[in-house]
């Protein structure tokens, strides 16, 4: 008998297996006929998808049982995803109703005339949805009911922005809240607080309260909250503030000198171990004239100025973003390199299939003329494996707009966009179907799926 064909090996390799990352798993299956049959076998496709569920990529319906499902409907759940539901693909471009497959109402005591101030999220997995509306609370999705509503860490505040993800611990989210209080105009002040849930036990434990810029007179200085491991962001009027929640540190930094329009742009987002950022910067063409060109950096976090968080008072010096170190720049795709941009809007995603590898998409609209939305794939697990050479980042497709498109920050991993229009509670919901991937900087158009209630 060879070494391989023993049940202690086979055993050992099934460990190793388990481990491993879906693409991973396909590379390992088409080294040989014997790694085809090991890497094949169901318990191999019931681990890898355990993952994918406790990661929150793929939904666990009531009452399913993983290990109840064949190998190939296991499959099936790894390729949705990674593509995207079935019913947003080519072959439902027709327009009618949408096709829903599960839909839940929460009985929400919230009024709806307030719906400017009216934000959900649904986590990962879709168990537990927040809901803000001034205030923030948590709902489980299959008992429809609050589970948690979160206190102020200041009096008379309210809750105007909020970022929430799952973490590596299980049953365990990390939020992230901003708020504003409201005694009176010329006293506004803003904080952060970040702090994890127990989304079984419902216990939160508060890491961290930082005295953020008030920022301008208006109600909302904040936007783009987000969270990544233990850093986590939001715009504060026309500054970044950054946080390491865990070792209570913050950053400031400032993007760009335009505080009438900063809340149009995304200019950052964050990966493990980076800020992406989008700066403007000058070029000229072979006649001397000048132009801007918008250009994703990577910037190390561990390069930022960090210091000890201050509850009490704001922080004072701010790192212009120009200054920081780069280890990779890139100038963005564009249709009319003359036309000022209207607004930008970046949104990172990781990879379901593969560990350390990242979606990044960008969106660059123009005035009056075409935008771009380019996708662009961040390698993070190759750095790791070449020593030295630095994360690896690609322009993977880049495809043309129309004016009024779509917000990428809440497009999916897969490119399909869902938005819906609140203002007429009921409105209309408008799947855009994912990029399709091109081989350089050609451009495409964009069809829309437009599906009326």
């Amino acid at each position: 008998m060879s070494l391989t064909s023993s049940p202690l090996v086979e055993d050992v390799l099934f460990l190793i297996l388990s481990f491993c990352d879906i693409a991973a798993i396909l590379a390992i299956s088409r080294s040989s006929k014997y790694f085809y049959r090991l890497s094949s076998s169901k318990s191999v496709w019931l681990a890898a998808v355990s993952e994918l569920v406790r990661k929150g990529f793929v939904y666990q319906e009531d009452g399913v049982v993983l290990g109840d499902l064949t190998k190939e409907q296991l499959v099936e759940k790894a390729k949705r995803a990674m593509l995207g539901p079935r019913t947003w693909g080519a072959d439902h471009s027709d327009l009618g109703p949408p096709i829903v497959s599960r839909e839940i109402t929460l009985p929400s005591s919230v009024r709806n005339d307030d719906w400017l101030n009216f934000e959900v999220k649904l986590l990962l997995g879709g168990e537990y949805l927040f809901h803000r509306n001034w205030r923030l609370d948590c709902w489980s999705v299959c008992e429809r009911k609050v589970v948690w509503t979160y206190k102020c860490c200041v009096e008379d505040a309210a809750v105007i922005a909020f970022a929430a993800q799952l973490t590596n611990t299980p049953d365990q989210a990390v939020v992230m809240t901003c708020q504003r209080t409201w005694k009176n105009t010329v006293e506004r002040t803003n904080y952060v607080e970040v702090l994890t849930l127990d989304l079984k036990t419902r216990n939160s434990q508060s890491f961290m309260v930082a005295r953020v810029p008030d920022g301008h007179g208006g109600n909302d200085p904040y936007s783009h909250p987000q969270i990544c491991g233990d850093f986590a962001a939001v715009a504060v009027a026309t500054d970044v503030m950054l946080f390491n929640w865990r070792e209570g540190t913050w950053a400031k930094v400032a993007i760009e000198n335009d505080p009438h329009h900063f809340a149009r742009y995304c200019r950052f987002a964050l990966a493990p171990g980076y800020a992406i950022l989008i700066l403007t910067l000058s070029d000229q063409d072979e006649d001397g004239d000048k132009y801007d060109v918008e250009t994703i950096v990577l910037s190390p976090l561990a390069a930022l100025p960090w210091a000890s968080v201050d509850p009490v008072n704001p922080p004072g010096g701010v790192a212009n973003a120009r200054d920081l170190p780069r280890v990779h720049t890139e100038a963005l795709p564009v249709v009319n390199k003359y036309a000022s941009p209207s607004a930008i809007l970046i949104a990172v995603h990781e990879h379901p299939l593969r560990n350390g590898v990242f979606r990044i998409w960008i969106s660059v609209d123009r005035y009056n003329v075409p935008g771009i939305l380019s996708y662009h794939r961040l390698n993070l697990a190759g750095a790791r494996r070449n020593s030295g050479d630095g994360p690896i980042l690609e322009l993977r497709s880049a495809t043309e707009t129309d004016k009024n498109y779509v917000v990428v920050t809440r497009a999916s991993f897969t490119g399909h966009t869902v938005r819906w229009d609140g203002r007429a509670f009921g409105g209309a919901l408008i799947v855009v179907p994912k990029v399709p991937r091109s081989k350089g900087l050609e451009i495409r158009q964009i069809q829309f799926l437009i599906a009326r209630n």
